[in-house]
């Protein structure tokens, strides 16, 4: 008898476990996925009683079939009230940050203000095959570009946005842009879009809204721009020398960051109508590897000036040539 109750007792224990788990499951936040899909396992399985009897809550089958056949066949991931930190999930099951957006984009306010029903109307309809990014982190996914590339341009410019360099191409015998020309350490942004761009205009000193200047700019596109890094004014001499030190580093506000020698070949060599090829590769920097720049020293009286300026007034060119 005694026995039997002690069954009873383990019976319901196991039971009670059991529920209370899948409550606990029941209860966990969406999941972020790598294409940017928020996707929530036990809703998915509770949605659809058809794919809980094959799958249970099991996180990796529910999010396979969804990936393959669920997204195509209409079927909801998530909840749409759900949310992940400031990103929204939109009716369409989309990811969206209205902030981080506007943010980003000041030209896209320029024309929409800060209204988050036609900011995400401009990110559906334009800013996503634009390369712009919905929420901060986002990886976006670029269509390949060809294996060979031709064009009337002189050189062939590509971004890896993650590795922060920045090689420049120019033509073999063919025409095609398949020779590593140049390769220059740079600062990217989150905010930083992937794609193919087409170099426009220039400018000699670039401001910005923090009141700092940038030397030797050229518009990738929209406000996001080739310069050197920041300085306090328009003056080779009022370098941000703690920025400079953050050069190979994914830390602008989505403008590409240079020496001012590099800036300046660019500005100089490079003309309008240049195709400019962002992409991310983390692991692979380029056929020419990834240079690095100069770190200066806080101490250094010579901290005021980029290194690599070719301003003849230039305390570190002088210097190394009087050595």
């Amino acid at each position: 008898m005694k026995t039997k109750v002690l069954k009873r007792i383990a019976i319901c224990l196991i039971a009670f476990s059991f529920v209370f788990n899948l409550r606990t499951v029941a209860s966990a936040a969406p999941l972020n996925m790598p294409d940017g899909t928020i996707f929530d396992p036990i809703y998915y399985a509770d949605a659809y009683p058809d794919l809980k009897a094959n799958f249970g809550y099991n996180e990796k089958d529910l999010w396979a079939h969804y990936d393959a056949y669920g997204r195509n066949e209409g079927r909801a991931c998530a909840n749409s009230t759900e949310t992940v930190g400031s990103v929204k999930v939109m009716k369409d099951k989309t990811l969206f940050d209205a902030e981080f957006y506007a943010n980003a984009y000041p030209d896209v306010v320029a024309v929409f203000g800060n209204n988050e029903t036609k900011l995400y109307n401009h990110y559906k309809n334009y800013g996503k095959k634009e390369g712009r990014m919905a929420f901060e982190g986002q990886v976006v996914n670029a269509t390949a570009p060809p294996k060979t590339v031709t064009g009337d341009a002189t050189y062939y410019i590509k971004i890896n946005r993650k590795a922060c360099t920045v090689t420049v191409y120019s033509k073999d015998d063919d025409g095609n842009y398949t020779v590593p020309y140049k390769a220059m350490v740079c600062s990217s942004g989150n905010a930083t879009p992937i794609g193919s761009f087409s170099l426009g205009g220039n400018a000699r000193w670039l401001a910005f809204e923090q009141g700092t200047v940038g030397q030797y700019a050229r518009r990738i596109t929209g406000h996001i721009w080739f310069h050197s890094v920041m300085y306090n004014k328009r003056a080779e001499d009022t370098l941000l020398w703690g920025e400079y030190n953050r050069l190979g580093t994914v830390c602008s506000h989505g403008c590409i960051r240079l020496t001012a020698e590099d800036a300046k070949w660019i500005f100089d060599n490079c003309e309008v109508g240049t195709i400019v090829e962002i992409y991310d590769d983390p692991d692979n920097p380029g056929p020419l590897g990834k240079p690095e720049a100069v770190k200066i020293d806080g101490n250094d009286p010579r901290r005021g000036w980029d290194p690599t300026d070719p301003n003849p007034a230039n305390p570190w060119r002088t210097e190394s040539e009087e050595e």
